[in-house]
């Protein structure tokens, strides 16, 4: 079952459910280390001297099995407003959005519609005879097509920033190496996907996600639209981190568990700027719904368990040379897949990140824009999934490292 929707409250609840033996929730292998109570408290207290220190404000949420360990709010939502930030704050959830996509697009290759080596071209007019034939759904799955960044420093619209207007622009660019060669993150590729879900299943994307994953995973609050933050109830509000001279800071060097920014820099609210979901990212989203989407993949609530394992295992290694494809389940090999073994580096699968930390595997997707910051930790072998949705530059990466630590010691 999903994690249930209840009303949140600001603070701590931590749930010692291997000790109480509470729900059914199967108790873990005796050799499978397991996080104490203390553990996630100490963590929680963690998170807290972050937020003390100004180096994170957001939600976490920590659960196993689908069922929550550690979930609470840190910092403020809107700090003029006076309002903290809860396990129930709206969230940007930045490229954690491809996830989606990426299972949307996997469902309707097991619904027969669709298969991983299909040109786009078949699916999706507009394109170059050239890259029409050329270029496969797999490509595009696995930032391996050729295709930018079709995102600019325009201003977003709701005009500018939807399937259809995007698409202008991405059938009109040429490819930037050829398809299959070499892996290179592409927002415009990921947007076509969601051109191909379209056509092939002749409604909006959102319309699609919503029915095929957010209804069914139990995900009440997550939408893909066109926003203003500050003007969505319960949505914290981002914060940029600007430096002296006006202008925002890139993260600079790290020391330590964080990253060194230059003296003087200073935390500015944009909740009055545009935010544009897409395919590629940008959706609105709660802790509770993203873990309820990890629970309900690792259940096979959104896919069978062949094609959920070709979906999260790791197919290129990320800023290396791309492998051949992957076999399609769909043609009926069912041939199991494993993660990639310790001390490989990560891999991009199906709009997910496949990794070790440990020798433990770690599968997800991280994601960000200007004020938010967010990551999705899945951990496949103990039913473990990690949350972190930040409202401030720079916030994501100690809060994700420490869990990390917790869950692979």
């Amino acid at each position: 079952m999903p994690i249930p929707r209840r009303a949140f409250v600001s603070g701590l609840l931590l749930t010692p459910l291997a000790a109480a033996g509470c729900g059914n929730a199967p108790a873990p292998p005796a050799s499978e280390p397991v996080p104490t109570l203390d553990e996630w408290s100490g963590y929680d207290q963690y998170l807290r001297q972050l937020n003390e220190s100004g180096r994170f404000s957001g939600a976490v949420l920590v659960t196993r099995d689908g069922r929550p360990l550690l979930e609470a709010g840190y910092g403020m939502a809107d700090r003029e407003a006076g309002e903290a930030n809860t396990a129930a704050t709206l969230f940007c959830i930045g490229s954690m959005g491809k996830m989606f996509t990426g299972v949307a697009v996997a469902q309707l290759v097991e619904d027969g519609k669709v298969s991983f080596e299909d040109p786009i071209g078949e699916h999706v007019p507009g394109f170059p005879p050239d890259i029409a034939r050329t270029v496969t759904v797999h490509h595009l799955l696995t930032h391996t097509a050729g295709t930018g960044d079709i995102f600019r420093d325009e201003p977003i619209t709701e005009e500018n920033h939807s399937i259809a207007a995007l698409m202008e622009h991405i059938v009109a660019e040429p490819l930037q190496f050829t398809p299959g060669s070499r892996y290179s993150y592409s927002n415009a590729g990921i947007v076509t996907l969601g051109a191909l879900i379209e056509h092939v299943s002749g409604r909006p994307y959102v319309e699609h996600v919503r029915d095929r994953i957010f209804d069914p995973a139990g995900m009440v609050d997550t939408d893909v639209r066109t926003y203003r933050p500050a003007d969505v109830p319960d949505m914290a509000h981002p914060h940029i981190l600007v430096g002296p001279d006006g202008q925002p800071v890139k993260a600079g060097p790290r020391s330590g568990d964080r990253r060194e920014s230059p003296s003087g820099a200073d935390l500015q609210d944009v909740g009055d700027q545009l935010k544009g979901g897409s395919p590629a990212g940008g959706s609105i989203s709660t802790v509770a719904d993203m873990a309820a989407f990890a629970h309900a993949l690792l259940t096979h609530q959104l896919l069978g368990p062949t094609m959920t394992d070709t979906v999260l295992t790791g197919k290129v290694a990320m800023n290396s040379p791309a492998p051949p494809p992957v076999a399609d389940p769909s043609a009926g090999d069912g041939r199991q897949r494993k993660g990639p073994p310790a001390g490989e580096p990560p891999k991009y699968a199906y709009c997910f990140v496949d990794r070790r930390m440990n020798g433990v595997r770690i599968v997800g997707h991280n994601g960000g824009t200007p004020g938010y910051e967010a990551e999705l930790d899945i951990y496949p072998e103990s039913g473990h999934a990690v949350v972190v949705l930040a409202n401030q530059d720079q916030a994501r990466e100690p809060a994700m490292r420490r869990s990390e630590e917790i869950l692979t010691a």
